[in-house]
């Protein structure tokens, strides 16, 4: 792949600014709030407040400083987040003007910028048939830029598609409880996917995240015969979309809701997204509906 149209720099600039002015704490709020830290921390005292648990109050410390102190504990964040994101050839398309590979890279980026402000350790694997890019986990701006540096790179983008054989590699890369949050447009699956799904959901807590493009649902009725492409392969085929449109959207509507029936099944959470859609309110959404579910 030759470039990457990433709006990423401009996209880093505005969720600093809307955290700052407090605009993107909706959305690291939200992710907070879904996935749970491990503990609390005792970080230290502060005078009793009408209101405050009685329970909290420490009866020595109070004594030595003759105020009523309260402890104070702020949540222990050693949560693993690893954003798993599909790079193969499929995703390189777009019958808009973003490509489903920079859509994804985008969300990706939004995503580990609240896992991090949250403070918790972001991966990050970039795979199509292999692992092509693998960043363990880690805190900090640092690891951000990594992940930015990582996506932007358009030299691991592009290849075949094996699901299963990426998720079998990684099952003993990460400790059992991280969560896994797989972004593909899940085409091209291949034979008991399923199974894999399953396997990696029993270890880890899984989120799919489908990204597709509008041409992915529907093809228009009125372009005549036109030549697709097999995405992972040389094949052409002439097709007349007037004949093929009905059967084609009904065949797609059927296999997205095999995909999330799958992860539904597998215990893990699926949330579908459209390239011609921004994503922020749709995650927001996606996060707090997650968190109520979890009650």
């Amino acid at each position: 792949m030759e470039e990457l149209k990433l709006n990423l720099k401009p996209l880093i600039k505005r969720l600093e600014v809307h955290t700052k002015r407090g605009l993107t704490s909706t959305l690291t709020g939200s992710y907070k709030s879904t996935f749970k830290g491990k503990g609390l921390d005792f970080v230290g005292y502060r005078n009793y407040d009408v209101g405050d648990d009685a329970n909290m109050i420490d009866w020595k410390a109070t004594l030595r400083s003759q105020d009523l102190l309260v402890k104070v504990l702020v949540e222990e964040r050693n949560v693993n987040i690893i954003f798993l994101v599909d790079v193969s050839s499929s995703m390189s398309f777009a019958s808009i003007d973003k490509l489903k590979n920079e859509y994804a890279a985008e969300l990706v980026a939004s995503l580990s910028f609240a896992a991090i402000q949250a403070g918790d350790s972001v991966g990050l694997v970039m795979f199509n048939d292999k692992i092509v890019k693998f960043l363990p986990p880690n805190m900090g701006n640092k690891q951000y830029f990594m992940i930015i540096k990582s996506l932007s790179n358009p030299k691991l983008y592009e290849g075949k598609f094996d699901f299963s054989r990426v998720i079998n590699d990684l099952m003993n890369s990460f400790k059992r409880g991280a969560i896994v949050v797989i972004v593909s447009d899940f085409i091209g699956l291949g034979q008991n996917w399923e199974n894999y799904l399953r396997a990696v959901s029993e270890k880890f807590e899984v989120i799919g995240i489908m990204v597709r493009d509008p041409r992915d649902y529907e093809i228009p009725a009125d372009v005549g015969q036109i030549v697709i492409s097999d995405p992972y392969s040389d094949k052409e085929v002439l097709i007349d979309t007037a004949k093929i449109k009905d059967e084609y959207e009904s065949v797609v509507k059927e296999q997205i809701k095999y995909i999330k029936q799958t992860f539904i099944k597998s215990k893990s959470d699926f949330l579908e997204l459209r390239t011609d859609k921004p994503f922020l309110n749709h995650i927001i959404n996606f996060f707090l509906m997650r968190n109520k579910k979890r009650r």
